[in-house]
């Protein structure tokens, strides 16, 4: 029996009386909590998308550890603007645009990159130059005000000078089409951007810190929940597994939501429809990085 008083999502409710299956199949599928600081951040972005045209358009620079978020943010705000197809005008409008920064400072796998996911052909033989002026056309005709570049970290891969070149390249495209950028990546990120003054002082920090154990973290913990169709209430913001996931998880949001999915999918096929102490402890997810010789969790 569920208990009255237990909230959970009008999704999650309506399938307390699924199959395991459709349940399981909920929970694997990737949800966004939308936690202050995330909706700090997509308020800030959503900003940028209604900001005047300029000649210098302003930027940001998401910046956390690994697996702490922010790809997340990246792509709840893309889903937020998807593509639209104008049948009318035969074209699509594509106001947001997300792509993952190249292994390394290399224009020419970039260009690639974007022309390919724009549905344009790429020729062996095309000069940089032209590509990048095919890459603004078309960004132009399909109305793309912010370009969401995730893994920038990756640009230190390469050496100052292409560092450089690269972020020059970026800070030509916003002038050019009057756009946002909005990047993200580890901390590396910051490195290198700090290459160049100029690319720095137009990507101010915004940092996503690790979870800091106490009432916040319990509030995500109520909001994972949330969103989970278990037929009994697990309670995960109270003390004890509050702070066992916090440990196990050492405030990263992504680890936590690695453990919590596979515990409430462990819950549902040994019938116990909870996420209690045990369960987690026997959870494929957590077996598993015990089993591959990791800090035990």
């Amino acid at each position: 029996m569920t208990q009255p008083s237990r909230k959970l999502s009008p999704r999650a409710t309506a399938l307390l009386s699924a199959s395991d299956q459709e349940r399981i199949a909920h929970i694997n599928h990737p949800l966004f909590i939308n936690y202050p600081r995330a909706s700090e951040l997509l308020a800030e972005m959503e900003d940028l998308l209604e900001h005047p045209r300029t000649n210098r358009m302003p930027n940001l620079l998401l910046v956390g550890r690994s697996n702490n978020g922010k790809t997340e943010i990246l792509s709840e705000f893309m889903k937020r603007h998807p593509a639209d197809e104008q049948l009318d005008q035969e074209t699509i409008y594509a106001p947001v645009i997300y792509i993952q920064a190249p292994p390394g400072p290399s224009e020419h796998l970039f260009l690639n990159k974007m022309l390919l996911m724009l549905g344009i052909v790429v020729k062996v033989n095309e000069t940089p130059d032209r590509k990048l002026l095919q890459l603004m056309e078309v960004m132009r005709q399909i109305g793309t005000r912010v370009l969401l570049l995730d893994e920038l970290n990756a640009l230190l891969a390469g050496s100052v000078t292409k560092q450089r070149f690269f972020l020059n390249m970026l800070k030509y495209l916003s002038n050019e089409l009057q756009i946002s950028i909005v990047a993200a990546g580890t901390q590396d990120a910051i490195q290198a951007v700090k290459s160049d003054a100029q690319i720095e002082s137009r990507f101010p920090l915004r940092r996503l810190p690790r979870w800091q154990e106490g009432d916040n973290f319990r509030r995500l913990l109520a909001s994972f929940e949330y969103t989970l169709p278990l037929k009994e209430a697990s309670s995960l913001q109270k003390v004890d597994l509050a702070r066992k996931l916090f440990g196990m998880s050492e405030g990263v949001i992504g680890e936590l939501s690695n453990i919590i999915r596979s515990a409430a999918q462990h819950a549902i096929k040994t019938g116990e429809e909870r996420i209690t102490s045990d369960v987690i402890d026997n959870c494929p997810y957590v077996t598993r990085k015990s089993d591959q010789g990791d800090e035990p969790l």
